[in-house]
């Protein structure tokens, strides 16, 4: 039985898809899906998750399912309309996702669907464990919300795992491919104090995390998808410019970020010591663990 990945075309679905056997994948269009996954052999089922549950046919039995679609929270600046279509990505989607696997009547053994650190909020000085309280804010009420409708499929005996990810460092693509071009022109720094702790995780050990989770029995519920190292802005922003052989001493205000992200400039300063303690509880193995090896593994400097 194969895996049904929604998401399967943006960054970590394409990470994903690499390491998989028999691969179907979901897109609102499917000529760009094969466009972008060409050379892997993968089936494709097109469906737009905000018109309706996705239709799975008869015969469509997927033994796992890999749920990572939703609108990028770091492109473009926060407004109403962005935020709407953040949150309806996730949780209107996973909700007719859910909805489309159970009219199927075809069960799934096991739905690992992504969440994000973004529950905790603002955590201070707090080591934040999964069991940690949530915070307040947009980013909260959207993964409370997205959780939710993920383990709508756990009273029909299938398996839901929450992958809690933090962020995602990896060559073409996520949070540090952004930031290079800023750190190589000699600009980069700090963001405020830098005081403020930073949960990041290498995109290998995030597929690697994610593969794991689909094949370990004993794992359920939330899991922190982060780096057992959690590192302070700060740190963060060194390991960048030595990686880079750059300086970094410019730190960004936070006003002047407001005014070119809007409101998702706020939670570039969040303080969040996220650590996988239910990853390592259950034996998973990090190749990353260390801010300063991930990042010179991704910039190609050994």
């Amino acid at each position: 039985m194969g895996t049904l990945i929604t998401g399967g075309t943006g960054f970590v679905g394409q990470e994903l898809v690499q390491r998989l056997p028999e691969v179907t994948v979901t897109s609102r269009n499917r000529n760009r899906a094969l466009q972008r996954l060409v050379g892997e052999p993968v089936n494709v089922i097109e469906w737009d998750p905000m018109t309706g549950p996705i239709a799975l046919g008869e015969g469509s039995s997927f033994g796992s399912v890999v749920n990572l679609m939703g609108e990028s929270i770091a492109d473009g600046r926060w407004n109403e309309e962005k935020k709407k279509r953040i949150r309806d990505s996730r949780v209107e989607g996973t909700r007719n996702l859910v909805a489309g696997i159970l009219e199927s009547g075809q069960l799934p053994n096991v739905f690992v669907s992504a969440s994000a650190i973004g529950i905790y909020g603002d955590a201070g000085e707090d080591v934040v464990q999964e069991d940690h309280a949530y915070g307040t804010g947009f980013l909260t009420d959207v993964c409370t919300q997205w959780e939710a409708e993920a383990m709508k499929l756990q009273p029909h005996g299938v398996r839901v795992v929450c992958l809690r990810i933090g962020i995602v460092l990896g060559g073409g693509g996520g949070a540090l491919e952004k930031m290079l071009p800023i750190f190589r022109w000699g600009i980069g720094g700090k963001l405020g104090s830098g005081k403020q702790w930073m949960a990041w995780i290498h995109v290998e050990d995030l597929v690697s995390m994610i593969e794991w989770s689909m094949k370990t029995d004993s794992v359920s519920g939330p899991v922190n998808a982060t780096a057992p190292n959690p590192v302070r802005n700060k740190e963060f922003t060194k390991a960048v410019a030595k990686a880079v052989g750059r300086p970094a001493f410019l730190p960004a205000p936070k006003f002047g970020l407001r005014l070119a992200l809007g409101e998702f400039a706020n939670s570039l300063f969040f303080s969040q010591n996220v650590v996988p303690a239910a990853a390592l509880e259950h034996g998973f193995q990090f190749q990353f663990p260390e801010i300063r090896g991930a990042i010179q593994q991704v910039v190609g400097r050994p």
